[in-house]
C-alpha cells in the first residue's frame, strides 16, 4: 500500500498545472480553496483544512470575508495563518485598483465610478475615500480618510488639509461604501455630506461630488440620483452612458 507521502507527492504541481490550463473556474470550490492555502502553507497536505473550511463557510468568498477570529476556530488556522489568509483580499485590491488607476487619470464619471467600485465594493467595513485633481482635471491621488463604523461627521479637518495641501488639488471628489447594503443616504450621510463640503470649502477646495457604493449601485448625493445601477451576475449599467449617449462626458 502506497504511504501518505507517495499519495499526495505530485499533488501541487498537478492542480498548479490544472489551473494555469483550465484556470480556477475548473476547479470545485474544495480545490480552489486548497489552491488558495497553498500560499498559505508552502508545505504539507492542506486538502483536509481546505475541507473544513468550505464545510463550516460554505463558499470561498465567505471564508475571505470572515473575520479574524471566526477563521481561527478552524482546526488547523492560527493567528498567523488567518492574518495571510485576510492579507491575500488586499493584494486583490491592490491589483484591481491599480487596473483602474490607468496611466491615463481618470477623466471621466465612468472612470471615478469604476475606480470606486474597485476598491469599495466587495470590502465588509465602511471605508471613505477622497480623489483629488488638479486644475486641468487630472487625477492626481485618492486616500482612505477613515475606516471602520464611519462618524463622517467626526472627520478632523487636519486630515483634509493634509491631503488637500500635499497634492495640491483644487478638486476633490469623496466617496464611502454601504458594505452589504443599499446605496441609498441615510439621515446621517446628508447631514455628514454637507459638513465635509464645508471642511474642504475651508481648505480651500472644491467638493465636487459626494456618492455611496452600495450593494445595488452607486448612488450621487450631490446629483440625489443612483449613477449605477448593480444587476445579476454582477453585472452593471452605467446610467450616464445610458443617458449620454452622444459622448463622454468629462469633469
Amino acid at each position: 500500500m502506497k504511504d501518505d507521502k507517495n499519495v499526495h507527492y505530485g499533488h501541487r504541481e498537478r492542480l498548479l498545472d490544472t489551473v494555469h490550463n483550465v484556470g480556477l473556474y475548473g476547479l470545485n470550490k474544495v480545490q480552489v480553496m486548497e489552491f488558495i492555502l497553498f500560499y498559505i502553507f508552502p508545505r504539507g497536505d492542506v486538502n483536509p483544512l481546505a475541507h473544513r473550511l468550505i464545510d463550516k463557510f460554505k463558499n470561498i468568498s465567505t471564508v475571505m470575508d470572515a473575520s479574524l477570529d471566526d477563521i481561527k476556530t478552524v482546526k488547523g488556522m492560527g493567528e498567523t495563518s488567518a492574518k495571510k489568509l485576510k492579507a491575500l483580499i488586499e493584494i486583490f485590491n491592490i491589483y484591481t485598483s491599480s487596473k483602474a488607476n490607468r496611466e491615463d487619470g481618470l477623466s471621466t464619471f465612468g472612470d471615478i465610478y469604476d475606480y470606486a467600485e474597485s476598491i469599495m465594493r466587495y470590502k465588509d467595513v465602511e471605508e471613505l475615500y477622497v480623489f483629488g485633481f488638479n486644475s486641468r482635471g487630472d487625477y492626481v491621488a485618492d486616500r482612505c480618510l477613515a475606516r471602520g463604523t464611519l462618524k463622517m461627521v467626526g472627520i478632523e479637518i487636519r486630515e483634509i488639509s493634509n491631503f488637500v495641501n500635499t497634492y495640491k488639488v483644487p478638486v476633490v471628489y469623496i466617496a464611502h461604501n454601504h458594505p452589504g447594503g443599499s446605496c441609498i443616504p441615510s439621515q446621517q450621510d446628508i447631514v455628514s455630506a454637507k459638513d465635509l463640503k464645508n471642511k474642504f470649502e475651508f481648505s480651500g477646495c472644491e467638493l465636487r461630488d459626494n456618492f455611496i457604493v452600495g450593494e445595488d449601485g452607486i448612488y450621487s448625493i450631490q446629483s440625489k440620483v443612483m449613477k449605477r445601477v448593480f444587476g445579476k451576475n454582477d453585472k452593471y449599467i452605467d446610467i450616464v452612458t445610458l443617458l449620454n449617449k452622444k459622448g463622454t462626458r468629462n469633469f
